[in-house]
């Protein structure tokens, strides 16, 4: 037997270089990137397109790091895949190198046909491994303390495609004599002062120099606009960064320069969120509000702190004028994040989050006064439109160098417009329902090959491969995005609540003043009324009257009011579509529940009279073929109950208001669900009697949404649940109100909402979802029941409070009011 070893084409070097990067953008970063990870302090690109032939145009990109000598270049960048950067991950520097799989070199080949490359560094103390003939001794430059060697490296990349094997393919390498950066550069560039004010500005006792001719791509001004625009937002936006780039064009030299990166601090809201993933992962935020004028809140806006959410922490008005607090909270703490899979946590390692928000419009109406809906602080929409267009989004950072696309060009990862699509409505109005618009975000998040070493670049270096870890980085960004959502929810909510409020005490002012005044202009009515009827245009040339002011207030709150509603019947439109559609497929349901077990049942009989028993004997009991009909008849037999009850639900006497005793009606509840109960070994329990006091009018319809909701989440809560599970149904009459009390042993109120329980009642609102964290429970049912039970005057829902397991209690009145 002859062992073959593999035999690599000359064509893999267009695989990985002119095919693995999608555009000539992305292979510029990676070259500069390069640069960095050698602790390079600056980066200069320069297109020299002087001439009028594009074919003479070429693309010089230099940098003043480490540089490289004659056996760096032989051992490392002439060996493809090396994995001198997995290995040696920081550089001299103390940098984490941005770079990992050995192939950016290539980045060359997608940029143009020929490269060449200069470059000085320190030179080794053994320089070995390359027999080059040196004339003369390396020149000593700098402070005379060190011996620099400078090369000189060429490659044509046309090679790869005449020869069949890349070891066919050669580079030439030479060592000089002398090299100097500085000199090469403005020697060559020594029309643009422009240029050669920059290069002296910096140091080059070290770097590198790659040029590459014959480009690929015409750089014309709009591809380099675009380049400049992306090279912007490279690196984080910090306000003094360790690393400078600079752009130039020798056709259009005070275009462009030194490219600034994305700092701001005119906005509304800055969170700065650091996840932590020790022993008990947890996350610190760090909030800044700067929307709302501080003074206008404390004197003009005072009574918003009487709002029952906004008397603890971190709602007070010291807290609001320190302007930032600083909130500690455990994973379990967050919406979703009680269950979600603790193996999966330990993989995703520590990471900082910081995001803005800016609203790029003021939305309330603008009036002045104490009748101002919200007391914003005073800004300029076209600025924030502006910087949003160009640095909006939620971008990723490794180790300062940016992942892409994430967050380029619109690019809404996170599925923020999905969300808030889903919930449209304004941070005002409803708590909990707020969510932030995509075009409102400008997000940086930074993570570490060091640190998220399961977040794993694709190959093609264009965005992060999407592993189970990676979902759940995602989910848990959401979560963080949350925070923030919440918080300005809660505020905004209180002033609108206020805003409200107001309205109102103004109204019943202007009331009884007018009556205080109607006996009084009682006898001039009538010549007011011929007066303004003579003088109606000049009274419309006065503008509206004060009660017309208040008219105009109260429409448009009630306006609000009409719009959440809207939503809501929206929502439950697509439920009622979804129970017709049912409802117009029960006959075929019907016929196919009756042939669900008689079918197995005829299959098992037809087999016998082919099959005996003992002719199986010998098989394993998964393989035998009876069995396995066995284990289709319990399936089909739980399919059947299922239908059984969604054709039960559609009865239309169930659509009938009607006198209901819940004794009588728990029973019948019981014994519908008693299947699936026995399946999964549950015990109800019944605690009440057929009294006829326990007796309610209602749609038994409602009943059946409500204690059906409730007991669908008593089977999620047992979920994992080994020793006894129990679910107690309690009722009776206490003063003409029924009292009912739905408790199960099951792990009891997620940990998000202990704090707040009633948010569970919110649309949306769910903390069911799978181990990477995404949501898998609709938030609905818990919202429909709560929806259901408001709708009986009298009659209330809350959760309870016990130690282990779960409380909800409702009471009804005994009969509706009318």
């Amino acid at each position: 037997m002859s062992k073959l070893p593999f035999k690599i084409s000359a064509r893999t070097a267009k695989l990985i270089g002119q095919e693995n990067f999608t555009n000539a953008e992305g292979a510029i970063v990676e070259l500069v990137k390069n640069g960095y990870d050698a602790d390079a302090k600056n980066a200069i690109i320069i297109f020299d397109n002087r001439e009028e032939d594009v074919k003479n145009h070429s693309l010089y990109i230099i940098d003043n790091g480490s540089g490289m000598t004659a056996d760096i270049v032989e051992e490392k960048w002439m060996k493809i895949g090396t994995d001198d950067k997995l290995q040696n991950f920081k550089s001299d520097g103390g940098r984490i190198k941005s770079g990992a799989k050995g192939i950016g070199r290539f980045a060359l080949d997608r940029l143009g046909a020929l490269s060449e490359m200069y470059s000085r560094a320190v030179k080794n103390e053994k320089n070995e491994s390359i027999n080059l003939q040196i004339t003369k001794s390396e020149s000593r430059i700098g402070d005379g303390t060190e011996d620099y060697e400078n090369i000189f490296w060429s490659v044509r990349w046309s090679d790869f495609e005449t020869s069949k094997l890349i070891s066919e393919v050669e580079a030439e390498l030479d060592i000089l004599e002398s090299f100097d950066i500085k000199s090469f550069v403005k020697d060559f560039f020594s029309e643009f002062d422009v240029i050669n004010e920059t290069i002296s500005n910096l140091s080059f006792n070290t770097g590198t120099i790659l040029k590459i001719s014959s480009l690929r791509d015409n750089w014309d001004s709009k591809f380099l606009k675009s380049l400049f625009n992306n090279l912007e937002m490279l690196i984080p936006p910090i306000e003094q960064p360790e690393f400078s780039i600079h752009l130039f064009s020798t056709n259009e030299i005070d275009e462009y320069g030194e490219v600034n990166g994305a700092y701001y601090d005119d906005y509304d809201y800055k969170i700065v969120a650091n996840f932590k993933d020790g022993e008990n992962p947890k996350i610190l935020v760090k909030i800044h509000r700067n929307e709302l004028d501080l003074e206008a809140l404390e004197i003009s806006y005072k009574e918003i702190f009487d709002n029952p959410y906004m008397q603890s922490f971190p709602f007070t008005l010291e807290t609001f004028k320190s302007k930032t607090f600083t909130q500690e909270l455990l994973l379990n703490e967050l919406k979703g994040f009680s269950n979600v899979d603790l193996d999966l946590i330990k993989k995703l390692g520590d990471f900082e989050f910081i995001f803005y928000f800016l609203k790029n419009k003021y939305s309330d109406d603008k009036n002045e006064g104490d009748l101002k809906k919200y007391p914003y602080r005073k800004f300029t929409p076209a600025n924030r439109t502006a910087w949003l267009k160009k640095f909006g989004g939620v971008k990723i950072f490794r180790d300062d160098f940016r992942v892409r696309p994430y967050g380029e060009n619109g690019d809404d990862w996170l599925k923020l417009g999905e969300r808030q699509a889903k919930s449209p409505q304004g941070a005002g109005q409803r708590i909990g329902q707020y969510r932030i618009r995509p075009n409102q975000i400008a997000g940086t998040i930074k993570i570490s090959r060091v640190k998220n070493p399961y977040l794993i670049d694709k190959s093609g270096r264009e965005g992060i491969q999407e592993n189970d870890v990676f979902e759940l980085f995602k989910n848990l960004l959401e979560a963080i995005i949350n925070i923030f959502e919440r918080d300005r929810n809660i505020v905004m909510f209180s002033l609108s609540e206020l805003a409200k409020q107001r309205f109102a005490d103004e109204a019943e002012k202007r009331k009884a003043q007018e009556e205080a005044d109607r006996i009084l202009r009682e006898q001039e009515e009538q010549e007011i009324f011929e007066r303004d009827k003579k003088e109606g245009d000049l009274q419309i040339a006065k503008g509206p009257s004060e009660v017309e002011k208040i008219l105009a207030k109260g429409t448009k709150i009630l306006q609000q009011e009409l719009e959440e509603k809207e939503s809501e019947i929206q929502m439950l439109r697509n439920l009622a579509s979804t129970g017709l559609i049912i409802s117009s497929f029960a006959h075929e349901i019907k016929s196919l529940r009756s042939r669900l077990i008689p079918r197995t049942e005829y299959l098992i009989k037809e087999l016998k009279k082919l099959i005996k028993d003992e002719d199986l004997s010998n098989l394993d009991k998964q393989d035998n073929p009876f069995y396995m009909l066995t284990l289709i008849q319990e399936e089909d037999l739980k399919l059947k109950h299922w239908l059984d009850y969604s054709l039960n639900s559609l009865k239309r006497d169930k659509r009938t208001r009607t006198n209901i005793n819940f004794g009588e009606y728990f029973e019948k509840f019981k014994m519908a669900w008693s299947k699936a109960l026995s399946q999964r070994k549950i015990t109800l329990n019944l605690v009440g009697d057929k009294n006829p006091l326990n007796t309610i009018q209602a749609f038994e319809v409602d009943l059946d949404s409500v204690f059906n909701n409730l007991l669908s989440n008593s089977l999620n809560a047992f979920k994992g649940k080994q020793d006894e599970k129990e679910i107690f149904i309690k009722w009776s009459n206490t003063g003409g109100v029924v009292e009912i009390d739905f408790i199960d042993n099951g792990v009891g109120l997620a940990e998000e909402y202990k704090e707040n329980p009633n948010e569970i009642f919110n649309p949306h609102e769910t903390s069911k979802r799978d181990r990477t964290g995404n949501v898998t429970g609709t938030g609905l049912g818990l919202y429909i029941v709560k929806s259901i039970v408001d709708d009986y005057n009298d009659a209330t829902i809350d959760v309870g409070n016990i130690k282990d397991g779960f409380l909800m209690k409702l009471t009804f009145p005994i009969r509706k009011k009318e």
